[in-house]
């Protein structure tokens, strides 16, 4: 198993004994409200193995969003489908979770949420697999949340992130 997985399995022995070294640790991939979208891409990059890495283009347009990325994988060429006003972090990191499935799984470590800057865990499918295995779906995905088309992560409004606060405390 990755050292990843290993972190992530101590978390979730005890978690309220391990929160404060697994906020430090070097598991975590970071990414804040404002990052450039393509460094998003590139650390994500940084936990994948380099065959798996995700190759991408970044190409300059003349919308008011500035830029098209473009994920490349096994011959196929797929552009994260940005709105035409701005890119943002939700659609990225969900374009980059479909582009990696079924092989690897992004899941939103869900004790940074609140803040502009949020966590997020890369492992092999299997690996999560056999986590929630050992120690319950609800459980995992209660600490790392798995990343759908209909997850909103940066662009939950402060109503919203306090109501997903206050249910997370019961």
């Amino acid at each position: 198993m990755s050292q990843v997985y290993e972190e992530i399995e101590l978390f979730l022995k005890n978690p309220s004994a391990e929160e404060e070294s697994f906020w430090g640790s070097e598991v975590l991939v970071w990414v804040d409200w404002k990052d450039f979208d393509d460094y998003i891409v590139e650390y994500f990059n940084g936990f994948l193995p380099e065959e798996d890495h995700l190759k991408f283009e970044l190409i300059e347009n003349d919308k008011p969003r500035g830029v098209d990325i473009f994920l490349m994988k096994d011959g196929v060429k797929k552009a994260i489908p940005y709105d035409e006003e701005r890119t943002d972090r939700d659609t990225t990191l969900k374009a980059i979770q479909d582009f990696m499935a079924p092989n690897h799984q992004i899941r939103w470590y869900m004790d940074s949420l609140g803040g502009d800057t949020l966590a997020f865990c890369l492992l092999p499918t299997e690996e999560w697999l056999q986590l929630e295995k050992e120690y319950g779906t609800e459980k995992v995905t209660y600490y790392f949340a798995p990343i759908s088309q209909d997850s909103v992560m940066f662009e939950m409004d402060m109503d919203e992130v306090f109501n997903l606060m206050e249910k997370r405390k019961q």
